[in-house]
């Protein structure tokens, strides 16, 4: 596949994205999108869409033992390299913004580690790789985002709220991402480990199936409309005369991407391993960074310009650090 037809692969799904998020933005001009509204359908995803979409992930494809032993070595490569990766970011932000303004710095730091993984990495994986036979995409992405869940609500919370005692660590057991990783791998590993009657592992009833299969096809449309809501707020302009916003939006969406790209291809992984790894690593920056923003009384404006700025900008660099990464993976 030559770069120019990935590129336009790559364009198209994200676009269909962008056309979701563009009729959430209008949603919030005309008033028909409320702030309550936006806060109820987060729940909703956060609690139950997303850990049907692991689960189903994980269970909608029945494999045999060597396939299943081979998808598992792929969910460690990317769990360890998820792991890797979000050690560098913290890292590289902690040298980078050090900057007296404490607020802009704490923003800073968690919107360059912090990609909209759930909202807009997990629903552009399923729509570029899954199949109806085939459901690697969210499978792998469902791992990035266990791991990515973990740093969230370790470093991530301790640095916005500037206090260790912040961290909780039942939210990072119960975690709702973690919980569906954690159902979804004993499912999907049962054949090697349960036999009832004839049969190998754990078969879900249709009628389970099909409502996980609805379930998780709101995690492409309701996410979007939430993206498109915060963009409706945003003082975009704003965004676009702050410097070091370009800085931050440059690791988020570039550098970062890049490095991961470069780094795994090296190391020798390839196909929808390398592929979701990138998604994860180059999309924009998660609405998470406005939510704990107002949390902790952090620069909540400044946060929304760089969820705006960077979902914009993500519309260019994204299809082209994805549409590169499917050509060569």
């Amino acid at each position: 596949m030559s770069f120019l037809d990935s590129f336009l692969a790559v364009a198209q799904k994200v676009g269909l994205l962008f056309i979701i998020i563009a009729l959430g933005f209008i949603c919030q001009k005309i008033r028909l999108l409320t702030e309550e509204a936006n806060k109820c359908m987060a729940d909703i995803v956060m609690y139950f869409v997303t850990p049907c979409v692991i689960i189903n992930a994980f269970s909608a494809t029945m494999y045999t033992k060597a396939e299943l032993l081979g998808i598992l070595k792929n969910i460690g490569i990317v769990a360890l390299a998820s792991v890797l990766l979000h050690v560098v970011m913290i890292l590289a932000v902690y040298f980078l913004f050090r900057f007296k303004a404490e607020d802009r710095r704490r923003v800073m730091r968690f919107a360059a580690v912090f990609s909209n993984a759930g909202f807009i990495a997990l629903p552009l994986a399923q729509a570029l790789i899954d199949t109806p036979t085939s459901h690697e995409g969210a499978l792998y992405a469902a791992v990035f985002l266990a791991v990515f869940n973990i740093a969230l609500w370790t470093w991530g919370l301790v640095d916005m709220s500037g206090e260790k005692k912040a961290m909780n660590w039942k939210k990072i057991v119960f975690n709702p991402g973690i919980i569906g990783v954690v159902i979804g791998l004993f499912i999907f590993t049962s054949p090697l480990y349960i036999t009832i009657g004839e049969t190998a592992g754990i078969k879900l009833p249709s009628l389970v199936m099909d409502a996980l299969g609805a379930l998780s096809a709101l995690n492409l449309p309701l996410p979007m409309l939430m993206v498109g809501y915060y963009l409706g707020k945003a003082d975009i302009m704003a965004a676009f005369k702050d410097g070091w916003s370009y800085f931050c939006m440059a690791l988020r969406l570039i550098v970062f991407p890049l490095i991961t790209l470069a780094v795994l291809y090296v190391c020798g992984v390839r196909g929808n391993v390398l592929t979701v790894l990138v998604i994860g690593a180059s999309a924009p920056v998660g609405a998470t960074t406005t939510i704990f923003s107002a949390k902790f009384n952090r620069d909540t404006e400044l946060s929304v310009r760089l969820v705006a700025l960077s979902t914009i900008l993500s519309m260019i660099t994204m299809p082209i650090i994805v549409g590169l990464t499917q050509m060569i993976a």
